[in-house]
């Protein structure tokens, strides 16, 4: 599905505030520097690498081969492999973290949470973490709707993060019940040109499956209204960061 989106993914997506990494470490009760860590779903590598800044040794899993080259080019230091949630490469107990970034909701759970659960040493933690646009900023206001309409009125599209109108939540499954989630929010923005944010639409799983022309005039739309709220050309993308932990006994 990202396979095509590579470049645009690497360009265009936000990595992760500062108080996540401090959240994941009060919340784990572990420090992330000389922890090993599995990031799952790395896509390119945006997670990885601010793992990797903080001491971490960091395995990289992912299941696209494009998205996995885009990240061993980008990623020095970084650990690099082939594989699914569903069957991780890596050995039982070997990793203190396993950490899924704007990822958790592509797995199936029944199948993801007993690797997780294997490959977690004991007193590891599973973290998943999103980045959730503020969707009443105001030139954000009808944008939902405008994507519903560009794939053709499906209701079933949720923001342009997560894919779902839902809260972001670990569901767990059979075999992490009774494990509890720890949760840490935190809002920060940043400023980009505009280029760079329109960028960002075309890098979701929906873009490819919308024609060339469609998306094109869907995007000078977008333009248009980011002019009206951004003159100079940057814009200003707002967020709320959810951190969710669950800690293996």
């Amino acid at each position: 599905m990202f396979d095509t989106l590579v470049s645009a993914y690497a360009r265009s997506r936000p990595g992760y505030p500062a108080a996540i990494f401090e959240a994941l470490r009060d919340l784990a009760g572990r420090p992330l520097a000389g922890s090993r860590v599995a990031d799952v779903g790395a896509g390119t590598g945006i997670f990885s690498r601010q793992l990797r800044d903080h001491g971490a040794a960091v395995t990289a899993v992912e299941l696209s081969e494009p998205m996995l080259r885009q990240l061993v080019a980008d990623s020095p230091g970084v650990g690099a492999v082939l594989g699914s949630a569903n069957a991780l490469p890596l050995r039982t107990g070997s990793v203190d973290f396993v950490t899924f970034a704007q990822a958790w909701h592509w797995v199936d759970p029944e199948l993801a949470v007993p690797e997780v659960l294997r490959v977690l040493d004991t007193g590891g933690a599973l973290a998943c973490v999103w980045n959730k646009p503020i969707t009443d900023a105001p030139w954000r206001l009808g944008y939902n709707d405008r994507i519903r309409e560009l794939l053709g009125g499906d209701p079933d599209y949720g923001n342009d993060s997560t894919g779902f109108d839902q809260e972001p939540r670990i569901e767990m499954g059979k075999a992490g019940a009774g494990l509890r989630t720890e949760v840490f929010e935190t809002d920060w923005s940043r400023t980009i040109p505009m280029e760079q944010r329109l960028l960002n639409v075309t890098s979701r799983s929906y873009a490819s499956t919308v024609p060339a022309e469609r998306l094109a005039a869907f995007l000078e739309n977008e333009r248009a209204i980011l002019l009206e709220f951004f003159p100079d050309g940057m814009v200003v993308e707002e967020y709320t960061t959810w951190l969710g932990v669950v800690r293996k006994p």
